[in-house]
């Protein structure tokens, strides 16, 4: 039995049938740790915006963050002490044996393919280096030997991201839970009190805010002074400018009331949807429709103030 077991896991089914066996072999109150690897972020080009590598590389890390603790409170949760680590190398077997190290690891439990497969990131090879690499000791797993814990995991929910709560909101109608998960798990919950601003016309739009309570003012800036285009409530997004061309915001928005709010990077939404082309689809195809019919409405509501502004005028003179 082993007070420190680590597991290395690429996202695939087949790495992850290595936790039943790791946990077999766990002592009573030993620790469990999931690992992932991560390659170091590369500056990429997506669309019109230019992404650097530390983006990119923190979007990986939240992505690899979100799987593992997804899939211990999946399969693990109370049933035994774990935690969830990302770790960057360029070199998979490298980060493994490095991690085991510092961490002091008793022993790595790694799934190998029969025909020298391991998901998407591992395979013979390098599970040979990690052992060539002597890190500790470790225990190599084919399907042979998962094969009889197959099924034992009970599912559980995970209490993380409760993406139920989201599912209304107006950009991400369409998506599943699971995609809800991914985009929500890149933001951050801040509270915005009365009076402060989300963002002013013709700044540049950095954040997408998801309202999930409380309310904004948005206006719209004119020679006459600033009018007033509608008020945005919980389930809705400001700006949806953030989201296309240059990301330069046509409106206002200022809290209302004390307000709770998702805030999103808006360089890292839009890398997940280049990445990730559903989500992608799904989310412009959302925001094309909104920003539609809120154009259509502003326009409307313009108008209507224009016209109120004349009358105004027109009765002062007479």
């Amino acid at each position: 039995m082993y007070q420190k077991i680590l597991v290395p896991l690429d996202g695939s089914r087949e790495s992850e049938q290595s936790l039943a066996l790791a946990k077999d072999r766990l002592a009573s109150g030993g620790e469990l740790v999931l690992l992932r690897v991560i390659p170091p972020g590369k500056s990429a080009t997506v669309g019109s915006h230019y992404i650097i590598g530390n983006l990119l590389e923190e979007l990986d890390h939240r992505e690899a963050q979100r799987y593992l603790q997804s899939l211990g409170w999946r399969e693990i949760r109370n049933s035994a002490t774990w935690r969830a680590e990302v770790v960057v190398s360029r070199s998979p077997a490298a980060g493994i044996a490095d991690f085991a190290r510092q961490q002091n690891i008793d022993l790595i439990a790694m799934y190998t393919n029969d025909r020298g497969l391991l998901g998407r990131m591992f395979n013979k090879s390098v599970t040979r280096e990690v052992q060539r690499l002597r890190p500790t000791e470790v225990l190599a797993i084919g399907p042979k030997d998962a094969a009889g814990y197959a099924g034992e995991a009970q599912i559980e929910a995970d209490p993380g991201i409760e993406a139920g709560s989201f599912r209304h909101v107006d950009v991400f109608e369409g998506l599943s839970d699971e995609q809800i998960e991914r985009v929500v798990s890149l933001g951050e919950r801040l509270h915005i009190n009365a009076g402060e601003m989300l963002g002013k016309g013709g700044e540049h739009g950095e954040t997408l805010f998801v309202i999930i309570e409380g309310e904004a003012d948005l206006t719209a800036h004119s020679e006459i002074g600033e009018i007033a285009v509608r008020i945005t409530r919980p389930g809705e997004s400001f700006p949806l400018a953030a989201l296309l061309g240059s990301g330069t915001l046509i409106t206002s928005g200022e809290a209302l009331t004390d307000m709770d709010v998702l805030a999103i990077p808006r360089p890292q939404l839009l890398l997940l949807c280049s990445k990730d082309t559903e989500i992608g689809l799904r989310v412009h195809f959302n925001v094309a429709q909104l920003f539609a019919a809120r154009y259509s409405e502003t326009l409307t509501q313009l108008a209507t103030s224009a016209e109120r502004e004349v009358r105004d005028v027109e009765a002062l003179e007479n």
